[in-house]
């Protein structure tokens, strides 16, 4: 079974790019998502680009995308129930009244929900955690902090196999609510689940963290040398182009967004509070960074 946010291994486009160059595409991709008016584009859009350049196709995480329409259903009747007139002519079950601009604002925030999904999927099927994790090292990042990230991609597939793993067992007792189509029943078996799930996943980081120090983990910061990377993970020339394209594209967005009059408003308290939230995980960053050098 394939699990979300996995690896999938092969040898195409987006496989043999720079974990940063796809950072850097991906953080462009977004930023343009909430830019461009037209929300049902950018969806379509990356998986084309994950279809065509990275040779997953949609049935490979179409078990995600069928976990996003209830929820993007649910945010469209939001809108739909909460946002005020103008409003459609004929109401919901005679008494609810719909909005016209609620319509229109929940499937924006539908779509660019989805966006933002299949975005990360594209990055997390193409990209080695491995690879990753010495991509942030090579850019100056401290080890421990790199093996984190590298590690905070396996983190969600993980889970997911401790959860088979149960729902496994459970099945084999006789008890099947975590497939069950019945949310009710589901919910139960999630909360039963709970307990064993936690208890697995901390039982897993203690022998991953055994194994680590059995292995010289903290050798090369203890004797002061710098590690070798067995991998050419490096920025070649087709990296640079993925990145300009990025980038102007991302310019394209802007531009297009200020001619159509679609350049989303930041009221300034929201700007105040993203300043603040800056500079505590950048304060947060800098004591982490000292307690591991220290």
């Amino acid at each position: 079974m394939k699990l979300l946010y996995q690896f999938s291994a092969g040898d195409s486009f987006l496989h043999r790019l720079d974990p940063r160059t796809k950072l850097v595409f991906v953080v462009c991709f977004l930023i343009s998502t909430f830019l461009l008016p037209e929300p049902w584009v950018m969806p379509l859009a990356i998986i084309t680009i994950i279809w065509i350049f990275g040779r997953v196709s949609p049935l490979e995480y179409l078990v995600f995308i069928l976990f996003l329409l209830p929820l993007m259903t649910a945010i469209v009747l939001i809108h739909l129930l909460t946002d005020g007139p103008p409003y459609f002519d004929t109401p919901l079950l005679g008494v609810l009244h719909l909005s016209r601009p609620g319509w229109d604002a929940g499937l924006l925030v539908a779509f660019r929900l989805a966006a933002m999904g299949i975005a990360f999927i594209m990055f997390s099927m193409t990209t080695d955690p491995f690879d990753w994790g010495m991509a942030m090292y090579q850019s100056g990042l401290n080890y421990k902090v790199a093996f984190m990230f590298a590690f905070a991609m396996r983190f969600f597939p993980l889970l997911q196999e401790e959860l088979v793993v149960i729902r496994n067992a459970l099945t084999a007792r006789g008890y099947r609510a975590i497939g069950s189509r019945n949310p009710y029943v589901f919910l139960r078996g999630v909360a039963i689940s709970i307990m064993p799930l936690g208890l697995g996943a901390l039982r897993r980081s203690r022998d991953i963290a055994l194994a680590m120090e059995l292995r010289g983990f903290n050798y090369a910061e203890t004797v002061g040398t710098r590690r070798t990377v067995f991998r050419d993970i490096r920025m070649r020339p087709r990296d640079h182009a993925v990145v300009a394209v990025s980038v102007f594209g991302l310019i394209a967005a802007v531009a297009l967004s200020v001619r159509l009059g679609a350049f989303p408003e930041v009221p300034r308290a929201w700007l105040v509070f993203l300043a603040i939230l800056l500079v505590l995980f950048s304060v947060i960053a800098w004591r982490i960074s000292r307690t591991i050098k220290g």
